[in-house]
């Protein structure tokens, strides 16, 4: 699938996705959240899920989905039905982006997302391995770079392919 990030400085930037099917799904992004998109990109691709945010784009859902009412979104994409990737992979990002903020990829990092799952009831995703997460955030801010690099009405074109 091919993610375009175009940015905009006067108006929201934008996300399109287009699936090996030429279909298409695309939506304007809150201010900044292109970075939690980018974190997405990051981890679902180095740790090779097809179920999380992008995954479940590719099959078939549309971005707009994720941010309907409860009562109007597709049933697979309740919280309570979400894949644990999704789920995982959500507190990955946030973790990330808070890492990203604070200028540190904390030493703690694995530890904190452990209790976080552990509250929610869910597992750790054991392909994280340090190493891998030095390659997620490698990765994260080599993104967040080349979108800062951009020109108005810049693009910024990737390929989801997880491994």
């Amino acid at each position: 699938m091919i993610i375009q990030f175009k940015k905009y400085r006067d108006k929201q930037s934008t996300l399109t996705c287009i699936r090996s099917d030429e279909t298409r799904t695309w939506d304007k992004l809150q201010v900044d959240f292109e970075l939690h998109d980018l974190a997405h990109f990051a981890i679902e691709t180095e740790l090779g899920f097809t179920n999380a945010f992008y995954g479940l784009l590719a099959k078939g859902y549309n971005i707009q989905d994720f941010s309907l009412p409860v009562e109007q979104r597709p049933q697979a994409l309740i919280s309570k039905n979400l894949p644990v990737e999704s789920l995982q992979t959500e507190h990955i990002a946030n973790l990330l982006l808070i890492d990203h903020f604070q200028k540190n990829i904390g030493s703690d990092f694995i530890d904190q997302l452990k209790g976080m799952l552990k509250e929610d009831g869910l597992a750790f995703p054991e392909i994280l391995t340090q190493e891998r997460l030095e390659k997620i955030n490698n990765s994260f801010e080599e993104l967040i770079s080349k979108w800062n690099a951009l020109e108005e009405e810049g693009m910024l074109e990737l390929t989801f392919n997880p491994i």
